[in-house]
């Protein structure tokens, strides 16, 4: 269809021009895709005398590198989905809903996900596809820390060159070199204030009774978050009690006031994990976890940074001892440790027990051996999952 001079089209006109454009785009990037794994197969970069296949994507297709590699990426995956590829050809999806479920769908999923991306815009399938595993259904619950956000900033060079400034002055107080989420959460805490008296966060968590995933609220978006950022929050929280009850309940804190007080003051107002001399985004952290057995006394209360405290919960280090005395496991150690915890929960998920079934079997066998080689873990955890009065298999 071509407008024609000094004749305004009809917005039926111009909407049906843009429908019959998108779906000649999808099919054009379907028929790229083919081409792209047969470029790919017969080397055509070299007789061009191009280094690979992304410098001629680059030259001959003027696509940025990014690009280059998510477009040949999404070629490559293709070649075994052939109902997505048809969904793209027909212009039933749309390039970037492709990219999107390429990240998860297989063979024997593919017909699933079509049906659940159909008439969802963009946002709706990244949303979709977030925190799904390659291989799992679009009705399987998701894992938070499989896929982190990802934040796009456009500064002036003179506010690029605070934020260095800034990320400086952070690490040297932290004592050591912080990741994006650290040196972000670092910002938001000097803006969101240092209470002393009262609980670093009040808590508002959804929880799923299935698969125990909460999500937590920022500025109006309910984002999941992992089971690590879970229990870091409940360690010093203000429940505020059910959102969804007919009259608000009285708010409440574990730890009371006076104590956290004690131990803000006692604690000079510092994290105390050695190395770290960090006086912003101050949580109380008790030093025998709550599951444990561990109490609300200031004997068994540490202030530590949200980015140690976050690191002792993904496991990346141990935070133990005592106040006055705290001892730190760092590094590969706590690494290696969280990774055959992680090896027991999904080899008992393998068995059929449901996840957080295994995950509180395992941490209960944790606490009770401690660093444990693999084996020895799952046994001791399979004895705790067979105690009915506890849990049952899914």
């Amino acid at each position: 269809m071509k407008i024609e001079e000094g004749v305004a089209p009809t917005w039926e006109q111009v909407d049906l021009a843009l429908r019959s454009i998108a779906e000649r785009r999808a099919g054009l990037d379907a028929e790229e895709a083919r081409w792209l794994r047969e470029a790919e197969l017969l080397q055509v970069w070299r007789p061009l005398g191009m280094v690979s296949i992304f410098d001629y994507m680059e030259r001959v297709l003027g696509y940025a590198p990014h690009t280059a590699q998510e477009r040949l990426r999404v070629a490559r995956a293709l070649a075994e989905l052939h109902e997505t590829e048809a969904a793209l050809e027909c212009g039933a999806l749309s390039f970037s809903a492709v990219r999107e479920l390429t990240r998860v769908v297989t063979p024997e999923t593919e017909v699933a996900w079509i049906e659940s991306a159909t008439d969802k815009n963009l946002r709706q399938i990244e949303d979709l596809v977030a925190c799904h595993k390659k291989g799992e259904t679009p009705d399987e619950p998701g894992d938070p820390e499989i896929r982190d956000r990802v934040l796009r900033l456009v500064l002036k060079p003179e506010v690029y060159a605070a934020l260095r400034e800034a990320r400086r002055v952070l690490e040297d107080e932290h004592g050591r070199r912080l990741d994006d989420s650290q040196l972000v959460a670092a910002l938001a805490n000097v803006v969101l204030g240092e209470p002393k008296d009262r609980a670093q966060t009040q808590l508002a968590v959804t929880v799923c009774e299935k698969c125990k995933q909460g999500w937590q609220t920022g500025a109006g978006a309910s984002l999941p978050i992992s089971a690590a950022a879970v229990e870091r929050a409940t360690c010093d929280a203000e429940h505020i009690g059910s959102i969804d009850a007919e009259k608000p309940e009285r708010a409440h804190s574990d730890i009371p006031p006076a104590i956290r007080r004690m131990v803000w003051a006692r604690d000079r107002g510092r994290c105390q994990v050695p190395g770290c001399r960090s006086t912003r985004g101050l949580d109380c952290h008790h030093l025998r976890h709550q599951e444990h057995g561990g109490g609300h006394e200031p004997s068994n209360l540490a202030l530590v940074c949200s980015s140690c405290h976050i690191a002792h919960h993904e496991g990346r280090i141990t935070i133990g001892g005592s106040p006055g005395a705290i001892t730190v496991e760092r590094s590969h150690v706590g690494v290696k440790r969280m990774a055959a915890h992680v090896e027991a929960k999904d080899a008992l998920v393998a068995l059929g027990w449901k996840r957080h079934t295994a995950a509180a079997a395992v941490d209960q066998a944790v606490a009770e051996q401690g660093n444990a080689p693999l084996e020895q873990i799952i046994r001791l955890a399979l004895r705790h999952c067979w105690q009915p009065e506890t849990f049952a298999p899914s």
